[in-house]
């Protein structure tokens, strides 16, 4: 009973060979991708430092000057909006912060399955394909390793962009609603010191 299990848990694993190599392939891919979408957003920080933030308030205009003419809870609802906008830029950091977690995991497993083949190579005597298994589960080991180390520095820089960007947002939003006050207390005053002539 005990040999059934070895063996199949050993047919599963693999089973899983590939399966793992291919998915460090893609962590290899999507690192680049991710790497691509940094120094792009990168030099457009650098041309363009707040360039998010005019985005924002571009694309949310109307609804921002309806808010602060028409709305009894301005305040709230502008701070409705900026944080559903954070919460939407924070999600596309997901996709970094999966390959964070995944990538060694993913890398680890790569690295066992071949030294399993490799110990049942030594077994056999077959020493090239031990060393090849063995190459294999080295490679795995720092591929893993690498791209969640990239995608962990990409993250940090990303999320430090991502906090001067709602900062700014924040203030940007919040001097707006002080300054329709004053527009809207002039025009209170105004039309007071009409009625009184």
């Amino acid at each position: 009973m005990t040999e059934f299990i070895d063996r199949f848990l050993f047919q599963l694993t693999e089973l899983l060979h590939a399966p793992v190599l291919l998915a460090l392939f893609a962590m290899v891919v999507w690192t680049l991708i991710s790497m691509g979408a940094f120094f792009r957003t990168w030099l457009i920080r650098i041309r363009k430092p707040r360039e998010a933030v005019y985005t924002f308030f571009a694309q949310h205009e109307g609804e921002i000057t309806a808010l602060l003419t028409d709305s009894p809870y301005a305040d709230i609802r502008l701070t409705e909006l900026v944080r559903s906008w954070e919460k939407k830029q924070n999600s596309r950091l997901d996709n970094i912060r999966f390959l964070i977690k995944t990538g060694p995991s993913i890398g680890l497993v790569g690295t066992l399955i071949p030294m399993g083949q490799a110990l049942s190579s030594l077994s056999s005597g077959d020493m090239a394909a031990m060393s090849g298994n063995m190459l294999t589960a080295f490679t795995s080991t720092i591929i893993g390793l690498v791209c969640g180390t990239v995608a962990y520095l990409i993250s940090l820089k990303w999320e430090k962009w991502l906090h001067a960007d709602f900062l700014a947002c924040e203030v940007e939003a919040e001097t707006r609603l002080r300054f329709a006050g004053l527009k809207q207390a002039e025009t209170d005053s105004t039309l007071i010191y009409n009625q009184s002539l």
